[in-house]
């Protein structure tokens, strides 16, 4: 329990990984065809494609939906930075909704009236596992003909009514991250159930070949191939996910039992019908007599792996307050003054919360230690 995240590596992947390292496939082959197949059939889409990591996947999706330069895209700022990071990269403009104070989900209340006639799209990202309200902002989307990219690097295993996370939009994205429920070290997936969609974004990712590859490139377009013996990795991981989730969901609900019991803490609320993936599990403090950094410290001290997550929301990040005016883009793109957005619920948050470990890696003695040290601390 002295690490947040802690990849559960076995020699299956290891084995794996050699027979490809000695079969030298090295480029995306095999392996990468192989775990397309079977995590569209893990999320139940039509289409799975691999990509180089998750920032790579949201990229491809702005891309393969034509959002255009100087188009809008709605957005959480309580994620990390390569959400609105990627909606940067050709051009277009990262505008961030508050958050629920419940779900610390994009609240679809607080989309409504940022839309005008520049947005393009809305990015829901699906934090810490919990899926946002997707059936609200389907509504929005529908309303105001907007198209959907769902953030669900977060989100392996997340549900709504049985319908996994990443499959309500036009194009759902995830990453395998080392951190992440199922990793391949870097690497991620973009999915959809729209075939152009996904043969355009298949096309994206590979200097823009057609179906039968070669030396004919169609449009411009990038590297961002997942390499084979990481592919053999995130194929083990995928057959593993399942255990890996229930693993992950037996320390959450001990954590989350404790953490009842504690005026001083609360942690997302789940509503019925969700299934929450428990990437993270992040209390936020409630009384301003406990000091997170205090917190923390007092954690580690007891050798637990605490630690602040987004402490910074993206739209208080360098980047945005004064990066934005020096990226490539603003020569011609016309960035709103981020200083000036006002996220009340999105502040409070970051300020306020602190992360502790229930990756798999974790097992009921060490989530004992985690309850009773929350206790010691908040009692």
């Amino acid at each position: 329990m002295k690490y947040i995240a802690q990849p559960q590596v076995s020699e299956e992947e290891i084995s794996l990984v050699a027979q490809t390292i000695r079969s030298k496939s090295f480029v995306e082959g095999e392996n990468a065809r192989t775990l397309e197949k079977e995590f569209a059939k893990f999320v139940g889409a039509k289409h799975a494609i691999c990509t180089v990591n998750g920032t790579a996947a949201l990229h491809l999706a702005l891309e393969g939906l034509n959002i255009p330069p100087g188009a809008e895209v709605i957005t959480s700022a309580f994620t990390f930075i390569a959400s609105a990071n990627a909606i940067c990269f050709g051009g277009g403009i990262p505008i961030f909704a508050d958050i629920n104070p419940s779900s610390f989900n994009i609240d679809p209340e607080k989309i409504k009236p940022l839309i005008n006639p520049k947005t393009k799209c809305l990015m829901p990202v699906h934090i810490f596992g919990l899926p946002a309200d997707m059936k609200a902002i389907l509504d929005i989307a529908e309303d105001n003909n907007l198209t959907i990219i769902e953030d669900a690097c977060q989100a392996h295993g997340s549900r709504i009514d049985g319908k996994h996370s990443g499959t309500f939009g036009d194009i759902g994205c995830f990453s395998f991250y080392a951190t992440k429920n199922m990793i391949s070290g870097e690497g991620g997936m973009v999915v959809t159930n729209n075939d152009e969609l996904a043969e355009r974004i298949r096309s994206l990712k590979n200097h823009g070949r057609g179906p039968s590859g070669g030396y004919h490139h169609h449009i411009i377009a990038y590297n961002f191939r997942l390499a084979d013996p990481l592919a053999a990795i995130g194929l083990i991981q995928l057959r593993k996910l399942p255990k890996m989730l229930e693993q992950r969901q037996k320390n959450a609900e001990m954590i989350r039992s404790t953490i009842k019991e504690l005026d001083s803490l609360r942690v997302q609320v789940i509503p019925t019908g969700i299934t929450h993936g428990h990437y993270v599990c992040a209390p936020v403090i409630e009384n301003p007599r406990f000091s997170v950094d205090e917190v923390i410290k007092r954690l580690n001290n007891l050798g637990i792996g605490a630690r602040r997550i987004y402490s910074v929301p993206c739209h208080q990040q360098p980047t945005y307050l004064d990066g934005i005016k020096h990226w490539r883009w603003n020569e011609f793109v016309n960035y709103p003054d981020y200083s000036n957005v006002n996220l009340p619920v999105t502040e409070k948050i970051s300020r306020s919360h602190f992360e502790v470990p229930i990756h798999p890696g974790v097992n009921s003695e060490e989530i004992v230690v985690i309850q009773n040290a929350l206790k010691e601390i908040f009692s």
